[in-house]
């Protein structure tokens, strides 16, 4: 990635050379400022510069701090991806109530950033490059003109894509016109229509490359503008491919004939099929390394949001395998459960527990990976999940059985921390139990282990491993070659495509174990470099994030397809799913989330983890100011301005709701 950024800055010196460097703004992150006469200065066509300035939009194909904290925040309680344990939990102080996640803090963010991004930041550089290409007379467009042309439309395509799988109805300019440029109005068209369009011109596009010879010095200069694959066409058409194949199981529900010609048309076509097949762009490629840390990278959002840090149950024990190990114990007559460890140490071993437990996921400080929740625990269960997970920290200690012993104290050399009896439970044996379990639960609910931040070594439950998220080399994955196996593997399964859904289940399970093995392994980054891990995470933590060994992953999903072919249908296409998602995990947000908008009416239940005090969302908002800006456009919309109707993919006409609603 450090040669991905050099290459970068040579691309873009390439255009400075005939301008100020105080212009860098106004040319690459404001086309607006960007000139033909400037382009033609530096030997460098002006579409080139558009096409690289859109391959680096914040939060298109990178990631983006504002957008990923809202996404972090509000998302994880849409899908349950991390889990917020005051959400949860009755010991942080909060009722159990249903809450509307349009009006927590930073919804409207939440909410408008991908509208805001379709019709500012992520079109603009298309509507300036074919305004600028529709200039050239067709006996003078180049092939250069011509492919970087066409690469706009997929990024146009991809767009839209992200932005009608959101709100539906969004504002489209037709491919090949400049649109508000050239005094046109934007067209407010839904999926039904969005769809079909980008099929059909990714087919074509994908036709040209396939076809596309270039010369030594057209390929030179797409290897430096194209910041993405680095002027690899191969790795367009295997982006296009696996695009095709998203969009088309997008549209599964609904026009199922369409999906079966896509399935059969990408039959031997080239499709993401490698580990380090991924559509993205790392933070460091574009942003000033010490900025990344504390202003501008994804990391910011991931240390802001440590309240969502803490890992789901239904990753570790219902997805890798990774089962606590329950024993009981006998309490004032009474049998009480606890988890005294887990099955990773030998699982791992035999390949009958997946890798990426110690890839993705960090330990908790007994040792044990024990997650969360996302359903509602008030602690009237003695043996809920939670309450056998803190059981876990007193239940062999000497203040159990012994009078005289009024404080617990546990956590590791350096960050030990104290739990005092009341005086009431001081006194009487039979009530530390009680008094004992309240007490941890609360300690952890309210965030004093950790004192809300991510990396510490004092969690209480297991927690995301801070490896992976503080990678400033890792390129932000919209799309990987982990989704399309997966794919794949749906569309045999309900019979949309051919090929054996197991084998794609399994190859799946190894990409993205190697994916995240490097990610962690591989992480170079210290709290002494530029940029670096935040001070505040403990040393010892970064420490034993890093995985021991990288574990036989072929022999895990080999266990995996075993379990997966004893399934039905259903259960196969929900495993599919918890895969998509715990592969993207916070990385990632609206995938899953389209995915399994689209999936309720196959499985007949929602097939995410929603937190139970949070109302479900069947789609975003839009800007209310658009009923001023645009009278016309707003009547047409607002009867679908309701997060609560579904989307035209999901074929439904029922929002889902969950045990609150």
């Amino acid at each position: 990635m450090k040669n991905l950024f050099l290459r970068l800055t040579l691309s873009i010196l390439m255009v400075f050379s005939a301008t100020n460097c105080s212009e860098l703004e106004d040319l690459y992150q404001d086309p607006d400022g960007f000139s033909k006469a400037q382009a033609d200065a530096a030997g460098v066509s002006i579409i080139a510069g558009y096409f690289t300035s859109q391959l680096t939009r914040g939060f298109f194909l990178r990631g983006e701090y504002g957008a990923s904290y809202h996404q972090l925040r509000s998302g994880s309680r849409v899908m349950g991806t991390g889990v917020q344990l005051y959400y949860t939990t009755a010991d942080y102080g909060l009722s159990l109530v249903l809450r509307d996640v349009e009006n927590d803090w930073g919804s409207n963010a939440f909410n408008r950033t991908v509208f805001n991004k379709i019709n500012s930041d992520w079109i603009k550089q298309y509507l300036w490059a074919q305004k600028e290409y529709n200039k050239i007379p067709e006996a003078d467009r180049t092939t250069s003109d011509e492919l970087y042309m066409r690469l706009l439309h997929i990024l146009k395509a991809v767009a839209y894509q992200r932005a009608t799988d959101l709100y539906d109805e969004v504002p489209y300019f037709q491919t090949g016109t400049a649109g508000a440029l050239d005094g046109e109005k934007a067209e407010w068209i839904g999926q039904e229509e969005i769809y079909p369009i980008i099929l059909e011109e990714a087919k074509e596009i994908e036709a040209y490359l396939a076809s596309l010879q270039l010369g030594s010095s057209e390929q030179t200069s797409f290897s430096q503008q194209d910041v993405i694959f680095n002027g690899n066409i191969m790795q367009w058409r295997k982006y296009i491919n696996s695009l095709r194949l998203r969009w088309a199981m997008n549209v599964s529900e609904v026009q199922p004939s369409l999906t079966s010609t896509v399935l059969a048309e990408l039959n031997g076509k080239p499709l993401f099929d490698q580990a380090e097949d991924v559509a993205g762009l790392a933070d460091i490629a574009i942003v000033e390394p010490y900025r990344l840390q504390v202003e501008l990278g994804i990391t910011r959002a991931f240390r802001e949001r440590a309240d969502e840090c803490r890992a789901p149950k239904r990753f570790l024990e219902d997805v890798l395998n990774c089962e606590p190990i329950e024993k009981s114990a006998l309490v004032n007559g009474e049998l009480l459960y606890y988890f005294d460890g887990d099955n990773s140490a030998q699982g791992l071993m035999d390949g009958t527990v997946d890798p990426r437990v110690a890839y993705l996921f960090s330990k908790d400080i007994l040792g044990r990976y024990v997650g969360a929740e996302t359903g509602w625990d008030d602690g009237s269960d003695p043996n809920s999940y939670y309450s056998k997970a803190m059981r876990g920290y007193y239940i062999n200690h000497p203040i159990m059985t012994d009078i005289s012993v009024t404080e617990i104290t546990f956590g590791k050399p350096g960050n030990e921390m104290t739990i005092k009896l009341s005086e009431e439970a001081a006194g009487d044996l039979t009530k530390r139990e009680a008094f004992l379990l309240k007490a941890f639960r609360t300690y952890c609910s309210q965030y004093q282990d950790i004192g809300w931040t991510i990396g510490t070594d004092r969690n209480m439950i297991s927690e995301y491993n801070v490896r992976p998220q503080y990678n400033f080399d890792i390129r932000y994955p919209t799309l990987h070659a982990v989704e399309s196996e997966l794919l794949l593997a749906e569309a045999a399964v309900r019979g949309f495509g051919s090929g054996n859904a197991a084998d794609h289940y399994k190859k799946a399970i190894e990409l993205s174990c190697a994916y995240w093995y490097d990610k962690n392994a591989n992480n170079t980054y210290s709290q002494q470099t530029t940029p670096s891990f935040p001070s505040n995470m403990d040393q010892s933590r970064i420490d034993r994030d890093r995985p021991s060994m990288e574990y036989n992953s072929s022999a895990y999903a080999d266990f995996a397809a075993q379990q997966f072919n004893a399934m039905t249908d259903q259960e196969k296409v929900k495993a599919i799913f918890d895969q998509m998602q715990l592969h993207y995990n916070m990385f990632n947000f609206e995938t899953p989330y389209a995915t399994a908008r689209r999936l309720i009416k196959y499985l007949g239940d929602n097939p995410g983890a929603p937190f139970d005090t949070f109302a479900w969302k069947e789609r975003m908002l839009y800007n209310p100011n658009i009923q001023a800006t645009d009278p016309e456009a707003w009547a047409q919309i607002s009867q679908h301005d309701d997060y609560n109707l579904p989307l035209w993919f999901t074929g439904r006409q029922t929002k889902w709701s969950n045990v609150l609603e």
